[in-house]
């Protein structure tokens, strides 16, 4: 129980600098503050103030906060379930290198339609074009 209680008051003192420093703008602690309210850890679990975070470090380019992306479309929490724009963030996540986002485009695919497919190929390029930092 005590352990239990050290973590709590360790992941509350992450959440704090976390928070400090992705405030400044800080690309890989705003993806660590997605995962804190995406596990609920030191905080409240909030799916929707996950993706804010995710997509805050997605659009600096961080291969891991574009994939965590990708799994909130995909799962749908915090957001509307959206295979093609999982799609899509995966694409650009694996891209990068991240190992979760190629690991999971394929998974996605298989339950895409070659529409679908097309639609996401496409989005990436809009995505890209109109933000060119999201490719690393």
């Amino acid at each position: 129980y005590a352990e239990g209680n050290a973590a709590e008051k360790n992941n509350k003192e992450a959440m704090k600098w976390y928070q400090k420093a992705a405030d400044q703008n800080h690309p890989l602690s705003q993806n660590n503050l997605g995962v804190m309210y995406d596990n609920g850890q030191g905080v409240e679990q909030d799916f929707k103030e996950a993706v804010k975070w995710y997509q805050k470090a997605a659009d600096q380019g961080v291969a891991t906060g574009q994939s965590n992306l990708g799994a909130m479309y995909y799962r749908g929490r915090g957001v509307e379930q959206n295979y093609v724009t999982a799609y899509a963030w995966w694409n650009i996540a694996a891209t990068n290198g991240d190992q979760n986002a190629k690991k999971g485009l394929p998974q996605v695919a298989k339950i895409m339609t070659p529409a679908q497919i097309a639609k996401a190929e496409e989005l990436v390029k809009e995505m890209v074009k109109k933000n060119p930092k999201l490719l690393n």
